[in-house]
């Protein structure tokens, strides 16, 4: 995963995480659009997980392969 991607990508999970949240407290529990929303914020939080193993899985190759 190369470096710019990963950036934008984490960037789009942080704007998910944040904006689901923020709506989240000001959305009514049970309403279609709390549902919505949280399906959202999930969503964001398993992109930025993936995100993350990603980033540490290829650091741990390139450092298996490159010695440093």
């Amino acid at each position: 995963m190369g470096p710019q991607i990963g950036r934008a990508a984490l960037g789009w999970a942080a704007f998910l995480v944040l904006a689901s949240g923020v709506l989240l407290l000001t959305l009514t529990p049970g309403t279609p659009e709390f549902v919505v929303t949280l399906f959202t914020l999930c969503l964001g939080l398993l992109l930025g997980l993936v995100v993350v193993a990603g980033v540490l899985y290829t650091r741990r190759r390139d450092k298996r392969e490159g010695g440093n």
